[in-house]
């Protein structure tokens, strides 16, 4: 009867061969996951940011008049179900003095105020948007764009909308 034992050579072979094979699912898990919170982070962004655009433009669509638009901010007059009331979209960020061109800091709240308010004043809608590069807003005959760019970590999204109010 004949045995055949396995040399120590076969076994290193062996558990060379596993412990390449385990670093490259580990290699491959940890691509993967760091591309999932990737995408997790800009999907994150963009329910932030959209949602915000989406939240203004509803209610500038309202909008009876546009009593200042700045590039920093939107001030206007709507009857959003409680009567004419002034509202007021604007970059805020504390070390910033009000109108904020120049832009001096890296990133800014996108608030949201109700009536005659201060500088700071009002809810936050988005934070961490990035400080602009481009006109945040504008308008172009009866069409108001918003163009806000919201930066976290590695991630940044930009986000354009156009807004016609019905009653201007």
């Amino acid at each position: 009867m004949d045995i055949k034992a396995v040399t120590l050579l076969e076994l290193l072979v062996v558990i060379l061969a596993l412990v390449i094979l385990v670093g490259v699912i580990n290699n491959v898990f940890f691509v993967g996951f760091n591309v999932w919170n990737e995408g997790f982070s800009r999907a994150e962004i963009r329910t932030d940011l959209g949602q915000a655009l989406e939240l203004i433009s509803k209610n500038l669509r309202q909008a009876g008049s546009v009593d200042a638009l700045t590039e920093s901010s939107i001030t206007f007059s709507a009857d959003l179900g409680g009567g004419d009331d002034t509202y007021r979209v604007y970059l805020y960020h504390e070390d910033d003095p009000e109108p904020n061109p120049p832009y001096t800091q890296d990133t800014y709240d996108l608030r949201w105020a109700k009536g005659t308010v201060d500088y700071g004043a009002g809810a936050n809608l988005v934070t961490d948007i990035a400080q602009p590069t481009h006109i945040p807003f504008s308008q172009t005959g009866a069409v108001i764009t918003m163009d806000l760019t919201a930066t976290r970590g590695d991630e940044t999204l930009r986000l354009r909308s156009n807004v016609r109010p019905r009653n201007l």
